[in-house]
């Protein structure tokens, strides 16, 4: 295990250089040109400023790529056409060049890159370079090979390129070939000292102050966290303002020996055991942190668990940070006690008691735990007498209770992609399914679910479930994995025979819904039940669906992919 402390100064040197906004490929947070973004913040320039009549376009291309492409023209003494994005001037101290990763056409190609020092009406310090047609290639752009030219002349007397005075950067094609041209570009990157300069950037105090993250740094000294050794993270960094929220009491409770352990679990709360760059956290619905409880993201807003996210991808050895504006309280209170809070479960809370199952859920049992929890409602429809004989038999009572105990923290989500999990004393399972839309365990439906608590989660149920049945076979479970492409399947399945009538009848939202969730499980089960070709098309559907506002659409996106995986499944078993 290694100590927090010795990232803190890596994460706090790379923030330091992160603008206060959410960070755009060009962001001085990072040196590299990437465009997962799309093409936010580039433009074109062509030559029909002096009356020419190319053309030139820049396009996202698939898998985070920028596309250019156009048609070059002679004509009106034209024959330019460019791209090129601004960059704040220190982007590049200490490079010794530029890398480029580009697949072209064939044709030569400059990289142009204009500098404060030098400013032209036309022109800037370029060098060519030729690409291979249809292949993927990376270029060197030495900068001390790049040569100041106006108006294609070059430029007398002109200073050498200082990487420091950068403020532009750009690929033109003016090889005076007329026609047709394409370049696709994968990402910009800087040669040489560049990232190492950024990473000794200053002194963890004078780094800390900068980046507006003293309070993460003296409380993160304070917990003597501990993370997985040599694993990739990402980091929900607080700024001393979201700190700065927290009422002072709390503060000092925090930083005293009786609240180490709830310091702990909050910082753990903003850590997540992979990296994550931005493009795709907001593509994700929600992630599991090292407190094992969800973080919620909401893309349109660009809020992960209620926090905004103001500055992002930030690089260190760990991973990456994401800065936020406030501190991501988790659920501090046990199963245990959330139940004995909550009116829905009054009578439940009393059957606990009666069973003596509280410690069992309790804050000194860290679990994780899944609690079906039966509503009030759902003791009511037991008939009183037998009601009672139960709260008053403490070993049948410990049986039933224990089939809604499960020894692992499941979510919604993953539910379907399981398929099935042991209660808490082994000797039974519980089954997920679909029913009229809604997901079910053991029959009961699921009325609230994914209340997350310190030591697991807790669903509301409409039903008490009966006490466990058999566990399955250990040829049943040896099978298991065999049995995945016919789960997938049957989830499909029913999925369409339930989404179907829910569209004809006009409501093509609870039947995108529908459909959304049962890919989303599929998913889960992986390329042992899908294969890889299947598991890549339903997930891409879910990225064009969640693109698409209006709701028949999606639908119509999910049933496409779902029908190709079906007969995909229907082939292999012919």
């Amino acid at each position: 295990m290694t100590r927090f402390t010795i990232s803190v100064a890596a994460i706090l040197s790379a923030v330091l250089v992160s603008s206060p906004h959410v960070a755009s490929a060009q962001s001085s947070a990072n040196s590299n040109l990437e465009f997962d973004n799309g093409t936010k913040g580039w433009q074109t320039v062509l030559d029909g400023v002096m009356g020419g009549l190319s053309t030139g376009r820049i396009a996202a291309g698939e898998g985070g790529t920028l596309r250019f492409s156009g048609e070059l023209s002679l004509e009106n003494n034209g024959g330019f056409s460019q791209i090129r994005t601004a960059v704040p001037e220190g982007t590049f101290s200490g490079a010794t060049g530029l890398l480029l990763r580009v697949k072209g056409d064939g044709r030569s190609y400059q990289c142009d890159i204009r500098s404060s020092r030098l400013r032209m009406m036309a022109g800037g310090y370029q060098r060519v370079f030729t690409t291979k047609a249809g292949e993927w290639i990376e270029v060197e752009i030495p900068f001390d090979e790049c040569v100041a030219n106006r108006f294609g002349q070059r430029v007398p007397n002109a200073p050498a390129l200082d990487p420091a005075s950068i403020e532009s950067v750009g690929i033109t094609l003016a090889d005076k070939r007329e026609g047709p041209f394409a370049i696709e570009v994968d990402w910009i990157r800087p040669m040489g000292a560049a990232a190492a300069a950024r990473s000794s950037a200053g002194s963890l105090t004078s780094v800390a102050t900068k980046a507006n993250l003293t309070t993460l740094l003296e409380l993160v000294k304070a917990a003597e966290l501990t993370l997985p050794k040599d694993a990739k993270l990402t980091i929900f960094a607080p700024t001393n303002d979201a700190f700065a929220k927290l009422p002072r009491e709390q503060v000092e409770f925090l930083t005293s020996a009786k609240g180490k352990s709830t310091l702990q679990a909050i910082l753990r709360h903003h850590v997540v055991a992979q990296s994550i760059e931005s493009s795709a956290l907001l593509d994700r619905r929600r992630l599991r942190s090292l407190s094992g409880q969800s973080l919620e993201i909401d893309p349109s807003a660009l809020t992960v668990d209620g926090a905004r996210l103001v500055a992002t991808d930030v690089g260190f050895d760990g991973g990456l940070v994401h800065v936020i504006d406030s501190v991501m309280l988790p659920e501090l209170r046990s199963i245990d006690e959330i139940v004995a809070k909550d009116e829905r479960l009054s009578t439940l809370r009393a059957a606990i008691d009666a069973a003596g199952l509280g410690p069992q859920l309790g804050a000194e049992n860290s679990g994780p735990w899944t609690l079906l929890a039966p509503s009030n409602k759902a003791f009511a429809a037991i008939p009183a007498d037998a009601l009672n004989a139960l709260l008053d038999n403490r070993p049948a009572l410990t049986a039933v209770l224990a089939a809604h105990v499960l020894p692992t923290a499941i979510r919604r989500d993953e539910m379907l992609a399981q398929g099935s999990a042991r209660t808490l004393t082994g000797d039974g399972t519980v089954a997920f399914a679909i029913s009229s839309g809604a997901i079910t365990v053991a029959g009961a439906r699921i009325e609230v679910a994914d209340i997350e608590a310190a030591n697991g989660v807790i669903h509301i149920i409409d039903r008490v479930l009966p006490a466990a049945s058999a566990a399955p076979t250990s040829a049943t479970s040896a099978s298991e994995s065999s049995q995945r492409p016919h789960r997938a399947a049957a989830i499909l399945e029913l999925a369409i025979e339930r989404g179907v009538p829910r569209f004809n009848a006009g409501d093509p939202s609870s039947c995108a819904a529908l459909y959304e969730l049962a890919i989303a499980s599929v998913v889960l089960l992986g390329e042992d039940a899908l294969g890889a070709e299947s598991k890549a098309d339903l997930t891409k559907a879910l990225e064009q669906g969640a693109a698409h506002q209006d709701s028949s659409e999606r639908a119509w996106i999910y049933r496409g992919a779902m029908d190709r995986v079906l007969e995909r499944m229907m082939k292999l078993d012919a």
